[in-house]
């Protein structure tokens, strides 16, 4: 049945037994009910067994009519209910797709989404999406951790992200989503990005970042490492603070720090980190520049 008069058929239906309909109306609904009645088609393989959801459906249906109609009208319109369910239920079985969960512990890693979409997971990060994305709009879960999303662009099909109570939908761009023991933030490298929290909403260009505060979205402009795709670029860094390598460091390869001089932290570096650069060919080049003498011990970076 064509989608257009599905959705005529089931307004008219509703408006008859709140008995709200007028004669007009009534006379169009009997006519729908008798066409969907004599053509519905029942496809056994991918709907399963007619008479076992029939019966399932019929046991949770009650009509109560109050209006006074034939007992023709009725049955048609009890056999209505029964097909608009099997239609959903139909709708339902070919619109599901398995679900998949990405994890990853102490190194990052990154997906391909079934639309050309790239997602890189920081270290202690999970990502849950479908094998194949249907419907409307493209929809992942970040359960939890951080993450790069490179989206394909398809104005059709809108990209949405949850994260926490923190939704992110785009039509392609790229971005970071990092979510936080008490705060989930966003930070825009390309295109534009719509973020929605509570009943607060906030578009984002390049170069600005909006975090959870509270109940409401603050939003500001990104400096630094943020400003970058640094999962999968080389990093050329100037003048840039002591304390944003060290947390970039945390981000990319879930290492902490116990560096507590203030000092220190505000130091600023040129440096060049390639993509592929370990922990410790970064922390010889800050020692190099620095004289500092920053060790990576038992998952964490400390000093004398």
């Amino acid at each position: 049945m064509h989608q257009e008069s599905t959705s005529i058929l089931k307004k008219l239906f509703s408006k008859s037994i709140d008995n709200k309909t007028n004669a007009a109306e009534d006379k169009l609904l009997s006519i729908l009910l008798r066409k969907v009645y004599h053509t519905i088609s029942w496809d056994e393989k991918t709907m399963g067994d007619k008479n076992e959801i029939k019966d399932e459906i019929r046991s949770r249906i009650a009509i109560t009519p109050v209006k006074k109609v034939n007992f023709t009208f009725l049955k048609y319109a009890a056999a209505l209910a029964i097909i608009i369910s099997l239609i959903l239920v139909f709708q339902y079985r070919s619109n599901t797709t398995n679900i998949l969960i990405a994890t990853t512990t102490n190194a990052l890693d990154s997906i391909v989404l079934n639309d050309g979409s790239l997602v890189y997971l920081a270290p202690n990060s999970s990502l849950e999406y479908p094998e194949t994305f249907k419907g409307e709009q493209r929809n992942v879960t970040l359960l939890k951790g951080n993450a790069f999303f490179d989206i394909t662009k398809d104005p059709k099909h809108p990209f949405v992200i949850q994260s926490g109570s923190l939704k992110t939908k785009v039509l392609g761009t790229s971005f970071h989503i990092r979510m936080e023991e008490k705060e989930c933030s966003v930070a825009v490298v390309t295109g534009k990005v719509e973020v929605r929290y509570n009943n607060k909403l906030e578009n984002l260009i390049p170069g600005e970042e909006v975090h959870t505060l509270g109940n409401t979205l603050q939003k500001e402009t990104l400096t630094g490492i943020m400003r970058l795709n640094w999962y999968n670029q080389d990093l050329p860094l100037n003048a840039i603070k002591l304390h944003e390598v060290l947390h970039f460091i945390h981000l990319k390869y879930g290492i902490k720090n116990n560096l507590k001089d203030s000092q220190i932290k505000d130091l600023r570096l040129t440096l060049f980190i390639g993509k592929k650069a370990s922990v410790e060919e970064i922390l010889n080049q800050i020692n190099y520049i620095t004289n500092l003498n920053l060790r990576y011990e038992n998952e964490i970076i400390t000093t004398d």
